[in-house]
């Protein structure tokens, strides 16, 4: 049922009853944090997001950018999977629901995640990652992340659901002549 109402003397169309906010919800909050996801992923690995740029910047520059982006990386992720929990499959669940608990393990691995130091000769501070928990950290995340598309998209929220087309019962309608 479209309502309408009078404005300056011209009627004037306010939509239906149910106001649906889904397609900006999947765009604000999936598809958005999706996109981030994969550029805190690109920064964990290098400390900037495009080939040239890492020639800009000092060692230290990018470790603190690299550990920044796993953060987000986790944040992003956690959130993500919070939007999404309601909409999912009752068979993706469980699964869904481990992968946030492991992203919240990781989470109390950051402080142990780099060190910093006064550097006495050259008068800066270092900023030194724990590149094996890093790698441990950063791989986990690229596999939760990398499988979280499957639920979304069993739940219709990356691609709508569409019924499958039966070639068969469609030619033989041709041929009926229905």
């Amino acid at each position: 049922m479209v309502k309408k109402g009078v404005v300056d003397g011209g009627d004037i169309s306010l939509g239906s009853d149910a106001w649906n906010v889904a397609d900006g919800y999947t765009k604000i909050k999936i598809l958005v944090p999706l996109c981030k996801l994969d550029r805190y992923d690109t920064i964990a690995q290098f400390g900037t997001e495009e080939f040239d740029e890492d020639f800009n910047y000092d060692q230290n520059y990018l470790n603190k950018r690299r550990c920044e982006a796993i953060e987000r990386f986790i944040l992003t992720l956690r959130q993500l999977l919070g939007n999404v929990y309601f909409a999912l499959r009752k068979d993706d669940f469980l699964g869904v629901n481990s992968d946030l608990e492991r992203v919240k393990q990781l989470q109390t691995y950051l402080p142990k995640l780099y060190t910093t130091r006064f550097d006495e000769v050259s008068k800066e501070n270092i900023f030194e990652i724990n590149e094996e928990l890093f790698k441990k950290i950063h791989l986990i995340l690229q596999e939760i992340k990398d499988k979280i598309n499957t639920p979304l998209n069993k739940a219709g929220l990356i691609f709508r659901p569409t019924e499958e087309i039966d070639l068969d019962k469609i030619m033989s309608e041709i041929i009926d002549g229905g």
